[in-house]
């Protein structure tokens, strides 16, 4: 082998490894941005459940300031009648 075959083997080798560096660091930059939307999807999933256990609490309140409102209806009939 030549001195001119290794020169070209070298400098062959030093593009490949620049090549494949610049591949690492873009897959490094794609990971990122992968990490950060999958981490803006879990906030996102985190406010959501909350949404919807407080949606489905909303008609178990309403049932009981319906039967609060009903009893203190007839509470204030029962107290008009027997004033009367």
């Amino acid at each position: 082998m030549t001195l001119e075959e290794v020169e070209h083997r070298l400098i062959k080798a030093e593009e490949d490894i620049e090549t494949l560096f610049k591949s690492r660091n873009k897959l490094n930059e794609e990971l990122a941005t992968v990490t950060t939307k999958l981490d803006n999807i879990l906030v996102t999933l985190g406010e959501l459940k909350a949404s919807v256990v407080q949606i489905q609490s909303r008609p178990g309140t309403m049932w009981d300031k319906l039967i609060f409102a009903v009893v203190g209806a007839a509470a204030t009939a029962f107290v008009s009648f027997a004033i009367k």
